[in-house]
């Protein structure tokens, strides 16, 4: 189900972004993720992590994360995420909450899509752009796709770039 655009002003700090959800994923990269996903899932509409393996796309990995929700939900913390992810937002992101990470309008959205994600056992897909990170010409698109920890739920992603189709 598509939804309308979702825009956000930049704060003082963090980041923040410009995008519309999308139906199916148009990047090569997310739709392969997708795929992979698809072909894992359990007889309850959902994969278990252990069956995701990030090693299966090596090519992907660098765009690639691994979200888990903190104090039930209300924050999301990144257990994981990729080089080129780091490099293309300018900051580690692997052990941080949403919160520190991302203007505040931002951070609830994500935060409210990612329970989403979980809540509904489906995937997601957001087209756009950053807003205030010297990215505002770069088109991005990332996918969202939730699985069954140990641990409970978590959300394995890909973010990348739309003008690297390879």
């Amino acid at each position: 189900m598509a939804a309308g655009v979702e825009t956000h002003q930049t704060g003082e700090s963090g980041i923040d972004y410009d995008v519309v959800e999308a139906a199916e994923p148009e990047h090569p990269k997310c739709r392969f993720m997708l795929d992979y996903w698809r072909a894992r899932c359990q007889p309850d509409g959902m994969p278990l992590r252990r069956d995701f393996n990030p090693l299966d796309m090596p090519k992907l990995m660098g765009g690639m994360f691994v979200v888990e929700p903190v104090d039930g939900g209300t924050d999301m913390r990144y257990r994981l995420i990729g080089a080129a992810n780091v490099r293309r937002l300018g900051m580690p992101f692997t052990g941080r909450l949403f919160s520190e990470c991302y203007a505040p309008p931002m951070a609830a959205s994500q935060i409210v899509l990612h329970n989403r994600v979980m809540n509904d056992r489906k995937p997601a897909v957001l087209r756009g752009r950053f807003v205030g990170v010297d990215l505002e010409y770069i088109q991005l698109e990332a996918i969202y796709l939730p699985v069954a920890a140990d641990t409970g739920f978590q959300v394995i992603g890909g973010l990348y770039d739309m003008a690297l189709l390879d």
